[in-house]
């Protein structure tokens, strides 16, 4: 009531852009106060905008309380969990919905968002540290994966601001989470080689550029999210190579999108790209073929327009997919078996003896014209003991499955079909990628730096001899051997 009594900062302070209205028991009468005497003695509301959350539970789903042993202080809390993460959990919990607050659901955050952003930091400040790279501001040669990221990055500040504009954290940072994922998984992994290459080229630069311009924006978005963490970051990344740079993240101004930068035919390109290859990444989950393992050809189906969007980027899905070659076709069923099975409940109470005959006769015809015909709605008719018999397709059951040797997985008008069939040599290669696999996990378990040459010696079997031998260069080159 002193607040209210003292006139003089009435004007300067209400009605308040935003309060927070959360907790239970006292806080929450005052709010129910303020607003009651804001209405009654000033005739106004005392702020513009509330956000409030709904109830904070443990995370068995019931209430807090120190007797039951669920209760969590906020310095135990925030001393084992971190303030951020704490923050985290709050800024992506829907406000309406109670939260559950606990310590695992606190690891959770930390596996599937600050660890991974962590790394996406770690992963370029080695490299640029190893290379002495340093931010020049100059105009770089960008390739279509260092387009399509700066283009994601200004749709990203532009959705960001707008919902914070609005008082909405979580469709903030859950954009956020996944231009991240986007970052990690799909720009980093198919970037990595360029980062990892001996000489400084135009495009080891591009790269750079771009993963330190994506870098410093996201400081600046998670700044008012994760304040701790982003500091931290800020102070290495940032004004360890620019002293000019302001003090802190907190001091930096807002980002505003560039939508010079904005490429939307190349976004949709890429979207159906990953479709593809999320696509045929199933295909070799399902049928059991490593990812290392080379295959001879991969065949996208899709509409004029898909298949459009997708072929300026056929060298990413091959590489991605780890295939020699990628077709694109229309008809899919050129690629797949139908088996026509007749259903008996029905058949058998229709035609009665006749029902082997009729079986006899659909298992012997042509099984792709049946599942063609059924499908448009059509009937099949059948020459049974010198009696014609109709067969309507509500009768029959359509089978298909992939013709021998090809796997098909798809999803909303795409499909994607893979020749699961490994040669020799392709199996040769295979154990090569192995190979260079097992002396990289070597080497990061015997402590060795990125940049530090090695010697590989091998003892195998003459089979393996032969892939050491035949391969020499690759796993010399992948794994910086010496020698083998």
């Amino acid at each position: 009531t002193g607040y209210f009594a003292d006139r003089r900062y009435w004007s300067e302070w209400v009605p308040a852009d935003l309060i927070c209205e959360s907790l239970p028991g006292q806080f929450r009468n005052w709010f129910y106060s303020l607003l009651t005497m804001s209405t009654i003695l000033e005739k106004m509301p005392p702020t513009k905008a509330v956000f409030g959350f709904g109830t904070v539970l443990a995370e068995d789903g019931r209430e807090m309380h120190k007797s039951w042993g669920n209760a969590i202080w906020f310095d135990d809390a925030a001393q084992s969990m971190g303030a951020d993460v704490m923050r985290w959990m709050y800024c992506t919990n829907r406000p309406e919905v109670d939260m559950l607050f606990g310590y695992k659901r606190s690891e959770d955050v930390k596996k599937e968002f600050l660890i991974p952003l962590w790394n996406i930091y770690s992963f370029f400040v080695t490299y640029a540290d190893l290379d002495s790279w340093k931010p020049t501001g100059k105009p770089a040669s960008f390739t279509q994966l260092d387009r399509w990221m700066l283009s994601k990055l200004q749709v990203l500040v532009r959705e960001v601001t707008s919902c914070l504009e609005v008082y909405d954290p979580v469709g903030a940072s859950t954009r956020i989470e996944k231009f991240v994922d986007l970052l990690s998984q799909w720009y980093i992994r198919r970037s990595r080689r360029r980062f990892w290459k001996s000489e400084s080229d135009s495009d080891k630069e591009a790269a750079y550029s771009t993963l330190y311009g994506c870098l410093t924006t996201l400081l600046r978005l998670l700044a008012p999210f994760i304040p701790f963490m982003t500091e931290e970051i800020y102070q290495n990344l940032v004004r360890s190579v620019e002293p000019k740079a302001p003090a802190s993240v907190h001091h930096c101004s807002w980002p505003s999108p560039d939508d010079s930068l904005v490429d939307a035919d190349l976004m949709a390109s890429m979207d159906a790209t990953i479709r593809a290859c999320s696509l045929g990444h199933s295909v070799r989950a399902t049928s059991g073929v490593k990812v290392r393992q080379p295959l001879e050809k991969a065949i996208i189906f899709a509409d004029k327009k898909l298949a459009d969007q997708i072929a300026p980027l056929e060298g990413l899905v091959k590489e991605e997919r780890n295939v020699k070659s990628l077709e694109f076709g229309l008809d899919k069923e050129a690629l797949v078996d139908f088996k026509i099975r007749p259903l008996p409940r029905l058949l058998g109470v229709k035609h009665g003896r006749s029902l082997p005959k009729i079986l006899a006769a659909v298992e012997s015809m042509d099984q792709q014209a049946l599942a063609a015909a059924f499908k448009t709605g059509k009937s099949a008719k059948l020459s049974i003991d010198g009696k014609a018999v109709e067969l309507l397709p509500t009768e029959v059951e359509v089978q298909s499955k992939p013709k021998q040797g090809y796997k098909m997985a798809e999803e909303s008008g795409l499909a994607v079909a893979v020749d699961v069939n490994v040669t020799e040599e392709l199996k040769e290669e295979g154990f090569a990628r192995d190979i260079v696999r097992r002396i990289q996990n070597q080497r990061k378990e015997s402590g060795f730096e990125i940049s530090d040459r090695i010697d590989v010696y091998y003892s195998a079997s003459p089979k393996l001899g032969q892939v050491f031998s035949k391969y020499s260069a690759y796993i010399s080159a992948e794994t910086l051997a010496a020698g083998l």
